[in-house]
């Protein structure tokens, strides 16, 4: 892997691909910047997709609709499903704006104005913003939250069309029901769990007077960990499977292996490997490891939503297949991760990965064995040394010795 450098663009001229990159992000900029000027006025027409809640500032935080100035709004599932690559994705969201407010937390919108509608409609909804100045255009990245193209304070929105609102959410509204009932409740019967991220960000669920508004990543963060939590004890007596599996997907320059492992109990360890001159390790010449790992106590020693993310995916197709397992999850971020869409491409890869025929099956160390001679990278990482649960799966418990 070659470090970028002006020289090596200069080289390149974003064809050659010296950097290891699939497209050029120069190029990427360059050719979106003129489309985000459809932004550049007070008055918009668009469709409230989604929400985005800011952390900074806490307990007074930024507040608003993430909005589509386009016919096409967010939509992961159909992205990952289709493979949109960064170019489809970002076209679409430098169309996208943030209008927001500042609101304390424990002051969340009424759901009978027209705010609290469009955020608690299940369908994309087609508004009309008026905005106190024109958006400041800049394109936003980060690791857990979609991109979008610009912002601007606020200042009134009205709906065009009427707001679709699920009977489940509006009866969760009025009872006195906690937030974490409500979640489990709401993707017990088939709710979207990005639907579901967005109401709990916004502070619709849970008894009124403890209701608060959460910032978006950290609500992303507990919704999944309110679904993985609720599932563990479902799982505790399913039986397991007779051989190790290897599960594969590739997306946006990431790399996913999840490895199935034979056992009565459920674990978990995640090995994050971010290659050199991938997107936040510029200038570092040797591969950076992320760990993060649970036992059967469904607690992870670190929070981390990527973790979460992963988690939730696993353990939900466990449920559905009435299985346990122990798993080894392996992320492989390489230098054509251009820039973080957000955590949704973990999400759905993983999904995708598991909904596929496993790509090895056989015992735990031939599995290993696999994806290691697969990725030339994970050869000087030492999985096999490091692995915390390797080591547990290596002691075997007593029943194991009393059947």
């Amino acid at each position: 892997m070659k470090k970028t450098t002006r020289e090596l663009c200069a080289l390149c001229k974003g064809s050659r691909k010296l950097c290891g990159a699939s497209i050029c992000p120069i190029l990427v900029k360059r050719i979106l910047s003129p489309k985000i000027r459809v932004l550049s006025k007070r008055e918009l027409s668009g469709y409230s997709e989604w929400l985005l809640v800011g952390e900074y500032g806490y307990p007074q935080v930024r507040f608003g609709p993430l909005s589509a100035i386009s016919s096409l709004p967010w939509d992961p599932e159909r992205w990952a499903k289709e493979r949109f690559d960064f170019s489809g994705i970002l076209t679409l969201r430098m169309k996208s704006l943030y209008p927001f407010q500042r609101r304390i937390v424990h002051r969340p919108p009424s759901f009978e104005d027209p705010l609290g509608e469009s955020v608690l409609s299940i369908k994309p909804i087609e508004i009309e913003l008026i905005l106190r100045k024109k958006p400041r255009i800049q394109l936003r990245f980060d690791a857990d939250i979609p991109p979008f193209g610009g912002s601007a304070p606020l200042q009134k929105l009205e709906l065009e069309d009427n707001p679709k609102i699920p009977r489940r959410v509006e009866n969760l509204i009025v009872d006195r029901v906690k937030a974490s009932y409500a979640v489990r409740y709401l993707r017990k019967h088939g709710m979207s769990i990005y639907y579901i991220q967005k109401i709990f960000s916004a502070g619709f669920l849970g008894i009124a007077e403890r209701r608060r508004i959460v910032p978006t990543r950290w609500g992303i963060t507990a919704v999944d960990s309110i679904i993985g939590n609720s599932i563990i004890p479902q799982i505790k007596h399913a039986p397991s499977f007779s051989q190790t599996r290897v599960y594969h997907w590739e997306y946006l320059g990431n790399k996913y292996y999840i490895i199935l492992i034979p056992n009565d109990y459920w674990a978990m360890e995640m090995f994050e490997v971010w290659l050199p001159n991938s997107v936040w390790v510029r200038g570092v010449g040797r591969p950076v490891v992320i760990r993060n790992y649970e036992s059967y106590d469904g607690k992870p020693v670190k929070m981390d939503g990527g973790y979460y993310a992963i988690r939730t995916s696993v353990l939900e197709w466990l449920k559905e297949r009435n299985r346990v397992a122990s798993i080894l999850a392996i992320r492989i971020i390489t230098p054509q991760y251009i820039a973080p869409v957000g955590n949704w491409q973990i999400r759905e890869s993983i999904k995708l990965a598991l909904d596929s025929n496993p790509i090895f099956v056989g015992d735990l160390d031939e599995c290993l064995q696999h994806v290691i001679s697969r990725e030339p990278a994970l050869q000087g990482i030492g999985i096999k040394r490091s692995s915390w649960l390797l080591r547990q799966l290596a002691h075997r418990p007593l029943d194991y010795w009393l059947k």
